[in-house]
């Protein structure tokens, strides 16, 4: 069985998605969000500049978290969350973590009908939180992110070594450096999946995501040095 990764234009998407989220954790506005993070690691996400911002927003995969390792989560959307009329503003229309929301799960959605497995790559979710995400329609997907921005929070918050790597290693000048991190990490955000799934598709994963990011870092290594 073949599996496709995710193509240039996926990770170009990735990347404007990762810096709008790294944008607003940085801000004043993110505060409450980067207590997500370990207290040692919030002072210097908020330090973040954007030359860092743009490089740390290069890794082959969301630095934000939606809710993807709960396989319930869309199955309950379904069920509690009332569809409202297109013509109401939502109160959380203005908020911007409401539409990084919408975006990413939007952008997911999308990704989710074509190439699953994709997601998988990008964001660390289960078979069956694709299928669970592709099946709802479009406005339902974008109509449950504006009313729970909340689902929004850092990729594995809780580990510390994985942000120290991002926020170290993963800043380098040097693309070399920069490239390794980027893919260990990668590799952490993969682990969730492999305790499902079988050697087969670990390879797949190792092997796809490789070329990939190669060839996207290829075209902005003049960018960041």
């Amino acid at each position: 069985m073949e599996y496709t990764g995710p193509e240039s234009t996926d990770l170009r998407d990735v990347r404007s998605l990762n810096v709008a989220f790294l944008e607003y954790l940085a801000s004043n506005t993110g505060e409450q969000l980067r207590r997500e993070l370990p207290v040692s690691l919030r002072s210097a996400v908020a330090a973040l500049s954007l030359r860092q911002i743009e490089r740390l927003a290069a890794v082959p995969f969301l630095l934000m978290s939606l809710n993807e390792l709960d396989d319930g989560y869309w199955d309950r959307s379904s069920s509690d969350s009332p569809v409202r009329d297109l013509f109401t503003p939502a109160r959380n229309e203005t908020d911007p973590l409401a539409q990084i929301a919408s975006a990413a799960l939007g952008f997911l959605w999308q990704l989710a009908r074509k190439n699953p497995y994709a997601v998988r790559l990008i964001c660390g979710a289960s078979l069956n939180w694709c299928e669970q995400l592709a099946n709802r329609t479009l406005l339902h997907v974008l109509q449950t992110a504006a009313a729970n921005p909340g689902i929004v929070v850092p990729r594995l918050a809780d580990n510390s070594v994985f942000w120290h790597r991002l926020l170290g290693a993963g800043l380098s000048s040097e693309s070399v450096v920069r490239r390794a991190s980027h893919l260990s990490a990668l590799q952490t955000v993969l682990k969730p999946v492999d305790r499902t799934a079988n050697s087969r598709f670990r390879s797949a994963a190792c092997y796809s995501s490789t070329p990939t990011l190669q060839v996207h870092e290829q075209g902005k290594q003049n960018h960041d040095e």
